[in-house]
């Protein structure tokens, strides 16, 4: 279904961790974060799919649904937009979200089957639209994952999300104070609309930092899920 990187960690891995990648990103583009994450977790298997669609913004990029035809002038970066017109914008994009989501998560169903490893051991993480696309799914799944990891994301696609939900897996979300692309002011909005929904979330700030991962971040998720999947 898609194209992947994997890494096998351990001589017998038991838990199966998954990592999508930003809009207008690669795999190689985020490699850095993934060394981090070979590095911390343990008994593992690793997955970085490629996102399926050619950018919109750079023909050697990828990304997992396209935004110039939603955001054209790029509003959504911009700190004098509201976040009230950055989640409309997002939520524009609900129906290729939605499809999205549901692909990923057949694709979850397949590398578990070959892996024989079942919801409970399997954690999803994401950074940028990879983050949105980890909420999106891991809330629309038939059964809890381990855990979600929301990297500098948002809720996207909100108003259909809202009908669809079926699933509240332990949900982690970190985000840069300094973070201008997906601006950390919607961090607050997403959080809101968690709760009004019922989804506890535990939150992670880090102030200098922008529209990137750090290694503490990735610290801390092998941490949950070395504990975690046991």
């Amino acid at each position: 279904m898609f194209e992947y990187d994997s890494y096998i960690i351990g001589p017998t891995p038991n838990k199966l961790v998954i990592f999508l990648h930003g809009y207008n990103g690669t795999i190689a583009t985020h490699q850095y974060a993934l060394d981090w994450l070979k590095q911390y977790v343990q008994n593992a298997v690793i997955i970085a799919p490629q996102a399926p669609q050619i950018s919109d913004k750079n023909p050697e990029r990828r990304q997992w649904f396209g935004m110039l035809k939603y955001d054209i002038q790029n509003r959504r970066a911009d700190p004098q937009t509201t976040t009230e017109d950055i989640f409309a914008i997002y939520n524009n994009a609900n129906t290729e979200i939605d499809l999205c989501a549901a692909q990923i998560n057949l694709f979850i169903d397949a590398l578990q089957q070959k892996f024989g490893i079942d919801d409970t051991h399997t954690f999803l993480c994401g950074f940028s639209q990879g983050a949105m696309l980890t909420l999106y799914t891991a809330l629309t799944r038939h059964t809890p994952l381990g855990g979600a990891f929301v990297l500098s994301g948002l809720v996207a696609g909100a108003d259909s999300l809202q009908t669809k939900i079926s699933a509240r897996p332990p949900l982690y979300l970190f985000h840069g104070e300094d973070d201008l692309r997906v601006q950390y002011k919607t961090l607050p909005i997403t959080l809101d609309w968690l709760k009004q929904n019922h989804i506890s979330a535990k939150v992670q700030t880090y102030a200098g930092l922008d529209h990137r991962m750090n290694e503490e971040e990735i610290k801390q998720i092998a941490n949950v899920i070395n504990n975690k999947g046991k």
